[in-house]
């Protein structure tokens, strides 16, 4: 089985005042992020925000990206706290040419014994056709992908790595020791370089959505991570998720409005936030 390697994009879902999907900006975004040489997209993972659209508005999601995506590697965020959903999803990715998924824990239940978190995670896996990589982000979740929970999913041969947004090389070097032969993508930007350097396969980050040409010179150049750091602290400065919308929507790739509870960068941030980025991109 194939596991992920390479640079991804967590790419937003870009929806209008109306609230609803723009595939053309979908499309345009997928061909600037292809363009910038980046293997592939991650599809409603955190950045796409999918726990604010419901199965349906997930899997036409799905679908629009799988037909604007040649080229690219697809992965789809599979996120749910119930199990029938999550294993929906997952069978959605295989059948559109997905070449694997991502599954958080199920987040809502954060007092679950490891045990439980296991056996959701192995009833997906055990559906999947595709590679099931975990998504290590606590500080949304407030699960952590822990040994235990390791110990109890690595010999499903459906079990593909660990996506790890934790921020924190702890865990970085925790993950990569025993993922040999799986994948270990790293979730934030400064750590690409020392996450490659660990033996990680690649990476899926914020930045790779705005200036994917930066994110892959850095996997291939790693004295070039200072000017990688620049960029996600401007963008952190402004919140990491607007400020990625801010900017798309200021290159014409899209409206790229929020849903509630979110919110959008005003028109001055955001007009601030466009000069700094173009001129630290120029740099």
């Amino acid at each position: 089985m194939a596991y992920p390697r390479g640079a991804y994009a967590p790419i937003p879902t870009p929806v209008g005042d109306d609230g609803l999907l723009q595939s053309e900006a979908l499309e345009r975004h997928l061909s600037f992020v292809k363009n910038g040489g980046l293997t592939g997209v991650l599809v409603l993972g955190t950045n796409g925000e999918f726990p604010s659209f419901d199965l349906n508005e997930r899997m036409a999601v799905a679908e629009a990206a799988a037909r604007f995506g040649g080229g690219l590697e697809l992965m789809l965020g599979i996120g749910s706290c119930a199990v029938a959903e999550a294993v929906h999803l997952v069978q959605t990715a295989a059948h559109f040419g997905y070449g694997a998924a991502l599954l958080p824990p199920p987040f809502y239940f954060r007092n679950a014994p490891a045990a439980g978190i296991a056996a959701f995670f192995r009833s997906v896996l055990d559906a999947a056709e595709i590679p099931v990589l975990l998504y290590h982000i606590p500080q949304v979740t407030g699960i952590a992908i822990s040994d235990e929970i390791l110990d109890a999913v690595e010999d499903h041969p459906r079990f593909g790595g660990v996506k790890d947004s934790s921020g924190a090389e702890d865990d970085l070097h925790r993950f990569t020791s025993r993922l040999e032969g799986r994948a270990y993508l790293v979730g934030h930007d400064r750590l690409l370089s020392a996450a490659l350097a660990a033996g990680g396969s690649g990476s899926i980050t914020a930045v790779a959505s705005v200036a994917p040409a930066l994110v892959v010179a850095v996997g291939a150049d790693p004295a070039r991570q200072p000017e990688l750091d620049r960029v996600r602290s401007l963008l952190e400065g402004h919140g990491l998720g607007p400020a990625v919308k801010a900017v798309l929507r200021a290159g014409g790739i899209g409206d790229y409005r929020a849903r509630p509870p979110l919110l959008g960068l005003d028109d001055d941030d955001a007009a601030r936030l466009a000069a700094e980025f173009e001129a630290l991109i120029r740099r």
